[in-house]
């Protein structure tokens, strides 16, 4: 897999950049860091990372230092709501609901670690689109997300509006390994999902690869069945 390291250095610093200044076109951010309860904060439904893994360090962490970096949080109507339609960053009452966007393992682990309040940047006027750029870039940063994940992810892009270049552009993947994912993402997603649990199965990317060459979808979700 080839990832243009350069590019998503740079993409990730722009992803903060537009969250933390509010410089992008439609979006809006509340000026303060507030502090919000973590009973009030929820993940994303549409975070492509689905397993935030092992917290306990982090939770440890948190224990004896705190949440170090603010999380970034949209109120809930953004979910379904367009961007004109969205309350304001700046008004939202801090007992409102909110979904993260950045900062998932941080969340897991500061309600691990028994923390009651978490330091968060207010962002709204958000479009799904955005919502969903952003937490892939950040997760793609990282480099931890499987291939299933990656493959949803992509899907999820490509379904509201984005093309195989702009998703290169943003995310610094080749339009190469694009394809491949997103041909990943037409097989079974739940057997897929079950294959790679599977700790006494190994699928490689060369597996699916091949089975990418079969032209017939049903056919390759049959093979993958059987395997």
């Amino acid at each position: 897999m080839y990832v243009n390291h350069s590019r998503m250095q740079k993409l990730h610093k722009e992803c903060w950049k537009k969250v933390i200044s509010g410089k992008d076109e439609t979006m809006q951010n509340r000026k303060e860091i507030v502090m919000i309860n973590v009973n009030n904060i929820y993940p994303h439904p549409d975070n492509p990372r689905k397993d935030v893994g092992d917290v306990t360090e982090l939770a440890e962490s948190i224990k004896k230092q705190g949440v170090m970096q603010n999380l970034t949080v949209i109120p809930l109507p953004a979910l379904t709501e367009e961007p004109e339609e969205q309350p304001d960053a700046d008004t939202e009452s801090l007992s409102s609901d909110f979904h993260v966007i950045i900062g998932h393992r941080r969340l897991a682990a500061a309600k691990l670690a028994g923390i009651e309040k978490v330091p968060c940047k207010i962002v709204s006027k958000i479009s799904k689109k955005e919502q969903v750029s952003i937490m892939l870039e950040e997760n793609m940063q990282r480099e931890d997300l499987t291939v299933w994940e990656q493959a949803q992810g992509f899907q999820m892009m490509l379904d509201l509006g984005e093309t195989e270049d702009t998703i290169a552009d943003k995310t610094g993947f080749s339009k190469t390994t694009i394809k491949h994912r997103l041909n990943i993402a037409k097989l079974d997603q739940d057997e897929l999902k079950n294959k790679e649990q599977d700790k006494d199965f190994q699928l490689s990317l060369k597996d699916l690869y091949e089975l990418e060459k079969i032209q017939d979808v049903d056919e390759r979700n049959k093979i993958l069945r059987e395997a």
